[in-house]
């Protein structure tokens, strides 16, 4: 494959980055938000299953004496709350990857540590649309089995397979 003027340019320039300075950046901006969220997910989930006044009936009478219908409600709070948070997450992890990389910065907090970037295929500043397609592509399709992350591995831009679907590179600074 044949690269344009332009692209075979932005090659001479910037390198591109590889699997494993993404994986760190990864790895730094799940710390930087896993974190956070994991203390406000158990701040959350204590409050909600303890101000539901349905589930501390139940915990507080005889444990011997307990319903199938009552072991039922205390399912339903705990999966409530489960959905509830699950949004909340998905949401967070969403604009903190879409505002960040679509920002001046083109980089979340991990890649801006990592010294890398994510551009369009000719080195510039990607979209809101890019950013939110390219995580939604990573969310969903990158993880099964990993292929969209292997893919990376043999294509010449080392793209993965959210990268080709959105139109994207990473770059090294």
């Amino acid at each position: 494959m044949e690269l344009s003027k332009k692209e075979a340019a932005l090659s001479v320039e910037s390198e591109y980055a590889g699997i494993g300075f993404r994986f760190l950046a990864s790895l730094i901006d799940g710390v930087i938000l896993g974190v956070p969220l994991y203390i406000l997910t158990v701040v959350f989930t204590t409050v909600m299953f303890m101000g539901d006044p349905d589930v501390m009936r139940i915990v507080e009478k005889n444990q011997e004496i307990v319903t199938e219908q009552e072991i039922l409600i205390t399912l339903f709070a705990f999966l409530k709350i489960f959905a509830i948070i699950g949004v909340f997450t998905f949401l967070v992890y969403f604009l903190y990857y879409t505002l960040m990389e679509s920002s001046k910065w083109q980089a979340t907090l991990g890649k801006k540590i990592m010294g890398i970037r994510v551009a369009d295929t000719e080195g510039g500043k990607i979209s809101f649309g890019q950013a939110a397609g390219r995580f939604l592509a990573k969310s969903f399709l990158s993880p099964i089995l990993m292929i969209g992350y292997i893919l990376a591995f043999f294509t010449e831009r080392k793209q993965a397979l959210h990268d080709l679907l959105a139109g994207t590179i990473v770059l090294k600074k």
